[in-house]
């Protein structure tokens, strides 16, 4: 009767009744051979190695993402390269790239539906992912490629699409703008602020790209410390030690990895106040709501 209560509660949370955030997603492992059953179209320039992803909710059983690409590889390449997919600070939406469109998709936890936020993708456009992000608010979208420097964005609630030509990464992105880069290998970048009205400016060169931006863009880190985006003043020093890997999970809220306790901890980044998340130590990760 408990496991039939909580397959019940998962699935009215994905029909939109009693819905759970979603705290973290977990890629499937991949199987020690090729899945002949994986689409043979992109073969010759960048194979599909691994398909799903696990949405996990505090409560009931997680969430599966079956369509959703997580492992690819380039042609010549000797390694895997990871797919990103991008869950929203609220944790109700996920972006993925749908292994049947080859195209990102984003999925409405609590409605079910689901969009489209770029045209079919190139194998070229794939195995260029660079980073998939989503606005503050959780309406927004912004998948980047190095093919071409590409970017494109999406308003779900809308529907309306655009793509951006030089932008090679996407930090972050509002109602109105963007904060991306024309590089694309994380050296000598130059930090633009890409405004949707076709006007940019220059946020900062850097040596090397910014470790991450919060999702609003009020706040950025810089090795191990949070600075004001507006004015560069640092504003807090992350928790370092047993503490690595500072990330965003939302606009006030850092994630780092607890190497001695082998789970992820919550850092306010306004305070500097450390909670434990409950979530272990997994890669690749892509964080929801998690506090």
């Amino acid at each position: 009767m408990a496991a039939a209560f909580l397959v019940l509660f998962s699935c009215q949370g994905v029909s939109g009744r009693n819905v759970q955030a979603v705290t973290y997603g977990e890629a499937a492992e991949c199987p020690g051979e090729p899945d002949e059953s994986l689409p043979s179209e992109l073969a010759e320039e960048t194979r599909i190695e691994c398909v799903g992803w696990t949405l996990h909710v505090p409560y009931g059983v997680g969430i599966r993402l079956a369509g959703a690409v997580n492992r690819i590889r380039p042609a010549e390449a000797d390694d895997d390269g990871v797919v990103p997919i991008e869950i929203t600070p609220d944790g109700h939406r996920v972006a993925y790239l749908d292994v049947g469109r080859l195209r990102y998709l984003v999925k409405d936890l609590r409605s079910g539906a689901v969009r489209p936020i770029t045209p079919r993708l190139t194998a070229e456009e794939i195995a260029g992912i660079t980073s998939v992000v989503s606005s503050s608010d959780g309406r927004r979208f912004a998948v980047s490629t190095s093919e071409n420097r590409r970017t494109y964005v999406a308003d779900v609630e809308t529907g309306r699409t655009r793509s951006l030509d030089e932008v090679c990464w996407a930090y972050g992105l509002t109602a109105d703008r963007l904060m991306g880069s024309s590089g694309c290998y994380g050296a000598d970048v130059a930090i633009d602020i890409v405004r949707f009205d076709g006007t940019a400016t220059r946020f900062r060169s850097e040596e090397n790209a910014p470790d991450g931006m919060s999702p609003d863009l009020r706040r950025y880190l810089d090795g191990d410390a949070v600075h004001e985006t507006a004015t560069g003043r640092k504003t807090l020093v992350v928790p370092g030690g047993r503490y690595v890997g500072a990330r965003w999970a939302n606009d006030d809220t850092l994630v780092e990895l607890d190497e001695d306790d082998e789970e992820y901890v919550a850092v306010d980044a306004r305070t500097g106040e450390v909670s434990s998340t409950g979530i272990p130590e997994v890669e690749p990760i892509a964080f929801g709501r998690v506090r």
